[in-house]
């Protein structure tokens, strides 16, 4: 018997030991720690521009296809205002002079991008642009919704004169701003730096160019894709719930017959062109640009060289 409990007593662990190999354990997982946020990073840096790049081949697979624009894009600014049930960015959302919420509410970033409305007095060249390539109306966004992502849709927006007569007082969505480019406050290197190409391609005097967002309810789902990508946050302070998450399509509307380019020197059309798909971006909130492919997979190796992989 004595025997036997000496050895069953050998057979467990001193406190000492077990001591020594908890401290060993965290000092291994704290090494990792930089490892596993590194790979975390470079993974959304990776699949964000994996998706920017099938949906760039979504959307021109169905614009050739089809010969006009996909419906159901969204809009990214609100039609009414927050109410007091909304927090963080939503709450307090601001009212314009017509009536119109112009409050974010997490769809877009105000850095980036404003506000732009189409009325038929006014607007005719624009309205004319959108009408040829197919794009009507766009998803009206809710203000109050919890996910500003995923459960934001609640109604449509129309171009004046359409839907039967029964129309909203234009087609909301957002235009490019001129954020601050690396010391260049220019709208046209905005665009070239997440499109490609340069600033001089875009001809801000004789297009607008205007930011939609490519969500859930897009006609592309179940032609040219099964189901829509959403970009990567870069921390959990910018996911779903607090910003937009899909990926934004720039569209080119013609808004202008007459005079020249600034920028270009080229004149403008002298007919009406219609709108066009130019390509997908992200909004990576709290950046003063936006993303395209090709920043994505820049980063991506960025973080590569600084891990030394």
């Amino acid at each position: 018997m004595k025997h036997y409990n000496k050895m069953a007593r050998q057979a467990g662990m001193t406190l000492i030991e077990l001591t020594v190999v908890l401290l060993v354990l965290i000092g291994l997982a704290g090494l990792m720690i930089p490892y596993v946020g590194s790979f975390v990073e470079k993974t959304g840096d990776t699949t964000s521009a994996n998706n920017m790049t099938q949906l760039n081949n979504a959307m021109m697979r169905f614009t050739v296809e089809k010969n006009r624009l996909p419906h159901h894009m969204q809009a990214l600014v609100n039609r009414a205002a927050a109410t007091g049930a909304a927090t963080g960015v939503c709450a307090g959302a601001a009212v314009s002079a017509d009536g119109d919420s112009e409050g974010y509410c997490g769809l877009n970033n105000p850095t980036l991008f404003g506000v732009v409305e189409y009325t038929s007095a006014a607007n005719s060249i624009e309205i004319d642009s959108l009408t040829k390539s197919g794009l009507e109306m766009s998803v009206q966004s809710n203000a109050d919704a919890v996910s500003k992502t995923f459960d934001s849709n609640s109604g449509m927006f129309y171009l004046p004169g359409t839907n039967g007569g029964t129309m909203e007082s234009g087609l909301f969505s957002t235009v490019l701003a001129s954020p601050d480019f690396s010391g260049m406050n220019t709208f046209n290197q905005t665009l070239a730096y997440a499109l490609g190409g340069a600033g001089m391609d875009y001809e801000a005097d004789c297009y607008d160019y205007l930011a939609f967002g490519i969500g859930d309810n897009i006609e592309l789902n179940g032609n040219t894709m099964t189901s829509t990508p959403v970009a990567f946050p870069k921390d959990a302070t910018y996911g779903p719930e607090q910003n937009y998450a899909h990926f934004i399509g720039i569209i080119q509307v013609d808004k202008a017959n007459t005079g020249t380019d600034t920028v270009s020197g080229n004149d403008c059309s002298s007919v009406t062109e219609k709108a066009k798909f130019l390509g997908v971006v992200m909004d990576v909130h709290g950046n003063t640009k936006l993303t395209g492919a090709g920043q994505a997979a820049g980063a991506y190796y960025s973080n590569q060289a600084a891990a030394g992989n």
